[in-house]
This record gives C-alpha cells, sequence and structure tokens, in this order.
C-alpha cells in the first residue's frame, strides 16, 4: 500500500486526552460557574453535558470529539438562563484557549520519536483536529512536535471540522496527492467517519484515548495500542497491505 501522508488526530492520539484536558475542563466549569454565580448543584450536570465524568470521558461527548462551540452550546443546554447565546461561545472558547494555554498538554508516550521517524521515511505529516488552531499549534510547539508537521486542520471558524472531509480535502491539495494516499490515525468513530467521507487508503485506530477496541472494530483497517505502533520491527505497519 502506498502512504504518501497521514492526518493524525490530536487528542487521545498524539496527547494524552484524559491528563491533559481533564483539568482543563473543570477549570473552565469553575470560571463559568464563578462568572453566573452556580452553585454547586451545577457542577455534575455541566460535566455531564460534555462528557466528562469521575472514572471516563464518553468518546461521543462534545469534550472529547467536538468542537469549542459544540462544547459551549452543551454549556448552554444546563444554562439555559443564558440569553446571549453567541456571547457565552465567544467567551467559553476564549476560556478554553486561556485555560489550555496556562497547563500543561502531555504527549503519548513515544510519539515525538515516532513522527520523527515518519519524516525520515518522507511521509508528509498532517493534523486533523477538532480542537481550535490557536490550542493545536500551542500543543504542537509545547511539545517539540510542529517542526514535523506538514499541515495543520484545526478549527479556525471557517473550515467544517471532522468529520467533515475539508481537512483531506486541504491536504491533498497542497500537497497534490490523492486520498487514498492518505491514512488517517485517530481514537474516535469521528475520525473514522472522517477518513470515509474524505476518501483515506488507510484508517488507524488508536486505544490510547477514549474510544475502545469494541468501538473501533469494524470501523478501522488496523487497530493499535498507540502511534508508537506505526512501526513494527522497523517496518511501516502498512507495508504488507
Amino acid at each position: 500500500m502506498l502512504i504518501k501522508g497521514i492526518l493524525f488526530d490530536k487528542d487521545g492520539t498524539l496527547l494524552e486526552f484524559a491528563r491533559t484536558w481533564r483539568p482543563i475542563a473543570l477549570e473552565v466549569i469553575n470560571r463559568l460557574r464563578k462568572r453566573y454565580g452556580l452553585d454547586d448543584s451545577y457542577q455534575q450536570r455541566l460535566e455531564q453535558a460534555i462528557g466528562l465524568y469521575s472514572q471516563h470521558i464518553d468518546s461521543g461527548g462534545s469534550l472529547s470529539g467536538g468542537t469549542n462551540k459544540d462544547v459551549a452550546l452543551d454549556f448552554l443546554s444546563v444554562c439555559s438562563f443564558i440569553s446571549d447565546q453567541e456571547k457565552f461561545i465567544s467567551w467559553s472558547t476564549a476560556t478554553f484557549n486561556e485555560v489550555a494555554s496556562e497547563l500543561p498538554f502531555y504527549p503519548i508516550a513515544g510519539v515525538l520519536e515516532t513522527i520523527r521517524r515518519l519524516k525520515e521515511n518522507n511521509i508528509l505529516i498532517g493534523l486533523s483536529t477538532a480542537d481550535s488552531l490557536i490550542n493545536a499549534t500551542l500543543f504542537l510547539k509545547k511539545t517539540g512536535l510542529y517542526q514535523y508537521f506538514d499541515f495543520i486542520g484545526a478549527d479556525d471558524g471557517q473550515v467544517d471540522p471532522k468529520p467533515a472531509p475539508d481537512y483531506m480535502y486541504n491536504f491533498c491539495n497542497l500537497y497534490s496527492i490523492k486520498a487514498k494516499e492518505v491514512g488517517v490515525v485517530g481514537d474516535t468513530l469521528v475520525d473514522m467517519e472522517f477518513a470515509d467521507k474524505g476518501g483515506a487508503g488507510l484508517k488507524i485506530g488508536v486505544l490510547s484515548g477514549t474510544g475502545t477496541r469494541e468501538i473501533l472494530e469494524g470501523q478501522a483497517d488496523l487497530i493499535i495500542s498507540g502511534v508508537k505502533d506505526i512501526f513494527l520491527d522497523d517496518k511501516l505497519i502498512w507495508g504488507d497491505l
């Protein structure tokens, strides 16, 4: 199989999702409650509205797979008293960006080395995330990955986010490659749906995020524990496909 480029999901694929985003989300909720004077009864409702639970994070929730706008709309489903929704969405997005800049991001073990090795194999590397462009770029720079990425597909308020195929089209057009020459690596069904809609040649599911083998089985062409397993005995795992 000829793969010239890979589009990586970020959260749960390159980034330790729960370790990174749980404290960020909790701090945003804390600031939301202070801003609107909300009592303790709102805490759990706000957490669960975005898929945040004490023992897990829902892979289908907005925190895991949605945009900043999706998260804000879920907050609004709890805070129905807020009348100016557009203003709140802007505030929520800005607050997430602010808190993310203050707290650490944790790359998954082996990611940096794997990305470096892919570049050595002349693979084009892109990012495909529902997160904001600000946070996506911040993550890449904080973790030392930025220099290896040829493309950043993120929520900039203009391009439709995953699972819409826009990131795939833009990546392919930028480097004059075909979608069937692109592999998509991600931990959720949104990533697999994005790959299908974009016509990707290869779908790789990883178990390092919120998705499970049961969720990804039948949707991904290959399922691996994490990005580091893209190489097996110094060979790319799709080499014999």
